[in-house]
């Protein structure tokens, strides 16, 4: 008791997560029982204050004091859990003490909760409180700085990787993933998600996806090979993948999920690109210059390697004044080829019926695709 009102005491107060709490509970501090300090219950105001140990997490945040209504700090929790733990702190209230309990814990899955121990605090003014902290503590030596360094590499490589990455902490959530995979797996908001427990989202992440992830946390050994994966939508999609069970300490770990499409889905997109008889040009809508030109195009408007990378297209092949007309129509989505004047390299000058298509990019400006008659 004495170290747990210690600890509250000298551990600083995230304020701006309390502001945001009261502010907008859908934006609040949530509660997640891996990495739990301790856990202390007002039932006079319905909020639940707890502290998180850094070291347990992928986020790479040092461990703080949070705060928010019972609602709110659940609201990721499986309804389940909310029951059961809402259930030991009335008991810990009614009694004075309980546990030690598991909480959190799935028997489909084989995943194990946390288990806590309960007292009841009663203040000088008759208010009371219910205290409870995780039996056997967080280990000191567990290597907290090497997963907080870890993190932002590991965030940096999923995030902008181009294959289909996903990373699960041995707790079964779902820390990072890259937009790969959220794609193939028609994930369109992955805030429903990233943060989540796999064991209890199979619907949308697929249900043979979140049974290999938790075979290999609860067999604590990896898995690789070639198979077809369910989707969300209903579809499903064979893929060559790799799971690898891997441990930073006692208590930090998880898997990694990779994969690519099967033999029937991968295609040299390079290769068909040049294969077009069409000429075809990429190219940045903000810097001007052309980011890609397939084998017809070099060959049509007499381009070399050193003009495509040093040049903008607006000095070379295209008036400004065409250029922005054939932006301008794939801005608007028209469909039919505008005719502009093409200034080839070799100081030849035609008239051209050009497509515009504008392709959107992340973190990127957007792409003008200019399509030639073949």
């Amino acid at each position: 008791m004495q170290a747990v009102a210690l600890a509250v005491a000298e551990t600083p107060v995230d304020e701006k997560g309390l502001q945001a709490a009261e502010s907008d509970a859908a934006t609040g501090p949530v509660l997640r029982l891996a990495g739990l300090q301790y856990l202390i219950a007002d039932f006079s105001r319905k909020r639940l204050i707890w502290q998180e140990c850094g070291s347990q997490t992928f986020e790479g945040q040092d461990s703080r004091v949070l705060e928010a209504s019972f609602a709110s700090a659940m609201r990721l929790l499986p309804p389940q859990t909310q029951k059961n733990l809402l259930s030991f702190v009335q008991t810990v209230l009614r009694k004075g003490k309980s546990g030690p309990t598991e909480i959190g814990g799935d028997a489909d899955s084989g995943l194990n909760g946390v288990t806590l121990y309960g007292l009841r605090y009663e203040a000088e003014g008759g208010q009371q409180f219910v205290i409870c902290h995780p039996v056997g503590g967080i280990a000191e030596s567990e290597g907290g700085a090497v997963v907080r360094g870890l993190a932002p590499i590991l965030k940096h490589f999923v995030e902008n990787s181009t294959k289909i990455v996903l990373t699960v902490d041995n707790y079964g959530y779902i820390r990072y993933a890259s937009p790969a995979f959220l794609k193939v797996f028609g994930i369109a908001d992955p805030a429903l998600c990233l943060g989540r427990n796999i064991a209890h989202i199979p619907k949308r992440v697929g249900k043979t996806l979140s049974l290999l992830t938790l075979t290999a946390l609860s067999r604590r050994a990896g898995a690789s090979g070639r198979g077809r994966f369910q989707l969300p939508g209903g579809d499903s999609i064979l893929l060559n993948y790799s799971a690898v069970f891997f441990r930073v300490s006692d208590t930090v770990g998880g898997v990694l999920f990779s994969a690519e499409p099967g033999e029937n889905g991968r295609a040299d997109l390079a290769k068909v690109f040049d294969l077009m008889t069409a000429p075809v040009l990429v190219i940045d809508s903000k810097t001007r210059k052309i980011l890609s030109a397939n084998k017809a195009a070099r060959k049509t408007y007499k381009l070399t390697q050193q003009i495509i990378d040093d040049t903008p297209v607006t000095e070379t092949l295209l008036h400004p004044k065409s250029y922005t007309a054939l932006l301008e129509a794939a801005r608007k989505g028209v469909a039919a080829p505008q005719a502009v004047v093409v200034n080839s390299m070799d100081g030849v000058s035609k008239n051209k019926r050009l497509r515009a298509i504008l392709m959107e990019a992340e973190d990127a400006p957007p792409r003008l695709i200019l399509e030639g008659k073949a």
